[in-house]
Order: structure tokens, then C-alpha cells, then sequence
């Protein structure tokens, strides 16, 4: 359970940075999209800079005579730093009629020239080669390392989280596992620490109540069978002055002090079991030797009970003692109720194992299914002394199929038509 526990843990763990890490690759790779797709649409169509500078060059050219062009666009070149040269119409084998049309060309070497035509000079003006930036590594590596920057920032930021996480998870465990070491997590947590400082003040509040509560019903039980013990001899001694109506009453007394003590120790089970200090004895059993000798500690006088045990055979992997205990008061509870028939059935499967208990007696209410398995819960036709039950068999029963990691469920017998009670748990990967 507790290894499942964390596995769950780790799982939540992880989904969680890899939805933010997600989130935020998602969120980086629109947002760029969206810048350059708003570039795009805002840059104008030509170069404000590049057609001012053809227009300047082409009437500072226009006003000189045509064999001096030559000679004032190298002096512009000189002066702008990028080389001006004029072309003839018949030196180019197409252009445009737009006489605002720029052209772009690209050499071998990757570097860009501007044509654009110039009516005035009947020809041409070529602006460039302009030499490009040549591609970097470290420009290349700036969008992965960005994105990088990403892991490694959402692992910093929730690496103190999910050691606060870890921490009070762990305790957390060991105090359901026992109630007498509460919490005390808020000095070692980082990030969580007012959240860690209210959980290990309800552990401890929770802690006291728990012992509290143990000690007292510890102390009233041993405290009880004291008096106890005094009426039992002060009844033996009265049993001496034999008299028909005192003998009656005397066997009356009896009877209840009886009843008591035997509450007593049922109380007294039902706590051993919620103790921290309960180690199971975990062992496969022989079915059959089981079964016979749970059976001889439960028979009624004028019950019939019956056993199947379908195709489960062999041993089958319990704590005897506990599950013995639990088998026993459901058997007990069914003699009670039963009009004649008493039937259990032990079954089997890959997964699990399964002790079905039935009787034919009146049955169980819908509306009571659950409630039953609560301490000191009984259905009201069951409070007289005939059944003589006190609200704790079943949920004995409850406690130990938890303990062996399963359940009990109360359900209408098909076969018998009065109760059944089906105890689950799990069986052992091999």
C-alpha cells in the first residue's frame, strides 16, 4: 500500500512539471509565431532607407554628364560605403516597367545587390554587393537553450515543492501507521512550511485523542472486571443459602455479570486490533485443518452449518488468528439470525480470495448495509438477550479484512434468502 502510495505520488509530481513545461513551450512557440507573423505584416513592402537612397543617387547621377557618371559613383561609393554602379538597359536581360520597382539579387557567396530602374539615366542603378552576417553557433543555439532555460527553470522553482511534498508525505504515512508520532515536518520544510505547521498541529491533537481515547477504554475495561470479580464471589457465596427464588435470581446475576465480562473482552479485541502495535502473522494455512477448527468453536445447537469450498484447495495466504477471528463471528452472527441452515463458502481465483458467509434468516435491510460494520451498531430486532449481540462481531470483521487489505460487504442470499456476507482480500503474486 505504501509502495503504491508513492507511485501515485511521483506520478502527480510528474504530471505536474510536465504540464507546465508543456504549458510554457506552447505559450513561447505561439507567442513567437505571433511576432513574426505581425512582422510580416507591419514591415512595409520596400525599405524606406534603401528607395531614399536610390532616389538621392539617381539625381545626384541625373544632373552629371554621362561619361562622368562612372567616376561621381565611385566617389559615392567612397562616401556611403557600399559600391554604386550604373547599368545600361542593353547590359540586363529583363527588368521591370515600374520605375519604383527594387530587385533583389543574390550572389554565390550569399551577399545581396539591389537593381532598381532609373528613367532619368536610362538605365539601371546597382546598389550593393551588401555582405551578409554569416551564420553563427551560438545564434543557432539561443532558441534550444531557450527553450532549455524552460526545463531547467521549472525544475528550480518546483524542486523545493516537491521536497516539501515528499517530506509530508512520508511522515504522513508513518503517522497513519502509527498514531503515537505525530507530525513534525514545519522546521524542514522550505516552501510549504504554514501548511506543514497546521498538519503537524492536527497530528499531535489527533494523537492525544487517540491515546486518550485508548487509555480509557483500556483503564474502564480492567476497571470493570474488579467489581466484577466481587459480585462473582459474593454470588458464590449466596449460591451457598440455596433457596428456590433466590437461586433464580442469583442465576439472573449471574447471567449479566457473565455478559458483561464477556463485553469486556470484545471490547477489548476491537481495540487490540486499531493498535499501533499489531503485528500480522502472515503465512499460507492449510485450508481444510483451518476450516475444521473454526468450524468447532462456532456450532449452535439446532444450526446446520455447511461448508463449500468449490475448486479452492491447498492453503490459502492469511494471518490464521485474525482471519479465524473474523470467520468466527461471522459463522456466530449468522447461527443467531439462522432459522435452521448455515452456509459457508470458500472460493478461490487468480486475484483474490473469498470466505462468503449465509443464513436463511430474515436478512439485512438495504438502508443498514453499511452501518453495520460500525462499533456498537446493531439492528434493532437484535437487542434482547436470545441473540445477545453488542454492536462489535461485525465490525471486528470490518478492522481485520482491512488489515488483510480487503473488504466485507453485506448483501440478500439467492440460495438461503436471508443474509450473506462476503469477505475479500487480495492474494499474493507468486
Amino acid at each position: 500500500m505504501k509502495r503504491l502510495s508513492l507511485g501515485r505520488h511521483r506520478q502527480f509530481l510528474f504530471r505536474t512539471y510536465l504540464f507546465l513545461v508543456v504549458g510554457l513551450l506552447v505559450t513561447a512557440t505561439l507567442l513567437d509565431m505571433g511576432f513574426e507573423y505581425l512582422e510580416t505584416r507591419i514591415s512595409p513592402e520596400e525599405d524606406q532607407w534603401l528607395a531614399m537612397s536610390f532616389d538621392l543617387i539617381e539625381r545626384e547621377l541625373a544632373v552629371v554628364p554621362e561619361d562622368q557618371r562612372d567616376a561621381v559613383s565611385e566617389r559615392l561609393s567612397e562616401e556611403i560605403g557600399l559600391r554604386i554602379q550604373v547599368l545600361h538597359t542593353d547590359d540586363i536581360v529583363s527588368t521591370t516597367n515600374s520605375p519604383a520597382h527594387t530587385a533583389t539579387l543574390v550572389d554565390a557567396a550569399g551577399d545581396i545587390s539591389y537593381l532598381r530602374n532609373a528613367p532619368s539615366l536610362n538605365g539601371l542603378i546597382r546598389l550593393g554587393p551588401i555582405v551578409q552576417q554569416r551564420e553563427s553557433l551560438l545564434l543557432n543555439m539561443l532558441p534550444p537553450l531557450f527553450y532549455l532555460s524552460i526545463f531547467l527553470v521549472v525544475g528550480l522553482w518546483l524542486r523545493p515543492l516537491l521536497k516539501d511534498l515528499n517530506l509530508i508525505t512520508s511522515a504522513a504515512q508513518r503517522f497513519a501507521a502509527d498514531y503515537r508520532e505525530p507530525l513534525s515536518t514545519a522546521d524542514d520544510t522550505t516552501q510549504l512550511t504554514s501548511l506543514a505547521k497546521n498538519l503537524d498541529e492536527m497530528s499531535s491533537r489527533l494523537s492525544g485523542l487517540f491515546r486518550s481515547q485508548k487509555e480509557l477504554i483500556a483503564a474502564l475495561s480492567h476497571e470493570m472486571r474488579t467489581p466484577l470479580a466481587r459480585i462473582r464471589f459474593a454470588l458464590a457465596v449466596l449460591g451457598n443459602k440455596r433457596g428456590k427464588d433466590m437461586q433464580e435470581q442469583l442465576d439472573e446475576l449471574s447471567d449479566d455479570v457473565q455478559e458483561i465480562d464477556q463485553l469486556i473482552a470484545t471490547m477489548l479485541s476491537y481495540a487490540r486490533l486499531d493498535h499501533p502495535d499489531l503485528r500480522m502473522t502472515w503465512q499460507y494455512v492449510p485450508l481444510d485443518a483451518w476450516l475444521r477448527q473454526s468450524m468447532e468453536k462456532c456450532r449452535q445447537p439446532g444450526k446446520e452449518i455447511s461448508v463449500e469450498k468449490g475448486e479452492a484447495s491447498g492453503e490459502i495466504w492469511m494471518d490464521p488468528r485474525l482471519m479465524g477471528l473474523a470467520l468466527s463471528n461471522l459463522l456466530v452472527n449468522a447461527s443467531h439470525y439462522a432459522k435452521e441452515n448455515v452456509r459457508c463458502t470458500v472460493r478461490c481465483n487468480v486475484e483474490q480470495y473469498q470466505i462468503i458467509v449465509e443464513d436463511d434468516g430474515k436478512g439485512i435491510p438495504d438502508s443498514e448495509g453499511e452501518a453495520i460494520f460500525k462499533a456498537f451498531t446493531r439492528i434493532d430486532d437484535s437487542r434482547n438477550r436470545k441473540t445477545g449481540g453488542y454492536g462489535l462481531g461485525l465490525a471486528i470483521v470490518s478492522r481485520i479484512a482491512t488489515l488483510h487489505g480487503g473488504n466485507v460487504i453485506a448483501g440478500q442470499s439467492d440460495k438461503l434468502g436471508g443474509a450473506m456476507f462476503t469477505l475479500s482480500w487480495a492474494r499474493p503474486e507468486k
